[in-house]
């Protein structure tokens, strides 16, 4: 399937940019330094175990039409809640919030983050056919900082940030706002994310063509690729950003 788009969205977050420690890293880290022996596997084993026996009522909400309101506040509050799992399970005592923002802090320090390797090429060809091309990302309102911090933020026409906007994916409205910005139809436009129910439940429910990227390693659960729960029949799934422009006719 091939077809030339007028816009495309980018999450960020293991899609565009990583971090070089990750967010399990990190918190294997804080709750070593309280004094108990854990690795980073096993926090990324115990967070994922704990989406996975939600997936399915989650997609049911979606697809009975919850609504996916966000902020700054709830946007931490769902870090905090993770961080208090985890620390009670380590059985650390304390402040749980407080390690949480330790590790948060730790995780969004500039000097963490790196740009995937194809990331600007793809961008730079992108503006080059004039094709519109936008951040849809569930982040704090101090993301578009970030993506100035980083590098990014010249190479995009427009960022639609959950908590700027008030509404998170796979919520439609955020979708429909970034069709807004890009002043396109939702058949011209194509969706690059990680997140099965965020990236393409969200973006195949506006119209908006959705590809999943899974970067590997270097993706948010290395250890339970996101892509290995879905057949390519069911989803677009790409490996970088070069096989999602070839597939849009972007050479």
């Amino acid at each position: 399937m091939r077809n030339h788009v007028q816009a495309v969205f980018f999450d960020l977050g293991w899609t565009l940019s990583y971090p070089e420690r990750s967010l399990w890293d990190i918190f294997a880290e804080v709750i070593r330094e309280r004094g108990r022996e854990t690795m980073a596997g096993e926090v990324e084993e115990a967070v994922h175990s704990a989406i996975a026996a939600r997936r399915e009522y989650s997609i049911g909400e979606f697809l009975a039409g919850a609504e996916y309101p966000d902020s700054d506040e709830q946007f931490e509050a769902l870090f905090l809640a993770m961080g208090r799992i985890m620390f009670s399970t380590a059985g650390l005592d304390g402040d749980h919030d407080a390690l949480t923002r330790e590790v948060l802090a730790r995780f969004w320090e500039l000097e963490n983050w790196a740009i995937y390797p194809d990331v600007i090429d793809a961008l730079e060809r992108l503006r080059s056919r004039k094709i519109r091309i936008g951040i849809l990302s569930n982040a704090t309102s101090d993301l578009v900082g970030f993506l100035e911090e980083i590098g990014l933020l010249p190479y995009f026409d427009f960022t639609v940030i959950s908590a700027i906007v008030g509404i998170k994916k796979p919520d439609r409205r955020i979708f429909e706002h970034a069709l807004g910005e890009a002043g396109v139809e939702a058949a011209d436009a194509a969706h690059v994310g990680d997140m099965y129910l965020e990236d393409i439940l969200g973006a195949r429910n506006v119209g908006v063509r959705p590809f999943l990227i899974d970067r590997g390693r270097r993706s948010l659960f290395p250890n339970h690729p996101e892509a290995e729960d879905h057949s390519p029949e069911e989803v677009e799934i790409v490996r970088g950003l070069d096989p999602m422009l070839q597939a849009i006719g972007v050479e």
